[in-house]
């Protein structure tokens, strides 16, 4: 009994020291870019107390080790072309991971202007070439609602999709 006291009480003051919380925290984004809140989580589930772990990601933020627009911007870069998808379909992968809103939008208005623009319409007729070759041999009206119901699946709004399907089509009757 006494063991498990002598165990615990280190534990408990360690939840409340600043230093080892930023330790741990700096030890996190050595392996990683990470977002605020993936790191609030972890350090919450390595048992620092809430207070602790807010003072250690505004320090950190102030510093500019923490910075979610900056994280949403290297992930666009990142991802955006290698496997196509809609700009949905990246905000979403980007609030699972805890971005909020306005940085996502600050991260996508960077991307757009130092790529030139982005040419979502461009990805998703790629999608549909890619795929066309697998649902060749289908009615025309089913091969259509697959490819529309990919692209979907992938992230592209209606409009995208729409203009990718008629891309292809015309390139099918050629």
């Amino acid at each position: 009994m006494r063991a498990t006291a002598r165990r615990a009480e280190p534990a408990e003051a360690r939840a409340h020291d600043p230093e080892a919380a930023r330790e741990a925290a700096l030890r996190l984004l050595e392996r990683t870019r990470r977002t605020r809140s993936d790191l609030a989580r972890r350090l919450r589930d390595k048992g620092y107390a809430e207070p602790v772990v807010e003072d250690v990601l505004a320090r950190l933020a102030g510093v500019g080790l923490i910075d979610d627009a900056e994280y949403a911007h290297a992930f666009l870069v990142e991802r955006w072309g290698r496997r196509a998808a809609g700009w949905r379909r990246l905000e979403q992968e980007l609030r699972r991971r805890g971005v909020a809103g306005d940085d996502i939008d600050r991260a996508r208005a960077r991307f757009v202007e130092a790529q030139g623009g982005a040419d979502e319409a461009r990805l998703a007729r790629r999608v549909v070439e890619q795929a066309s070759r697998r649902y060749a041999a289908l009615d025309p009206r089913v091969r259509r609602q697959r490819l529309y119901a990919l692209l979907a699946r992938r992230g592209f709004d209606g409009e995208t999709i729409e203009q990718a399907l008629r891309a292809g089509s015309s390139k099918n009757d050629e």
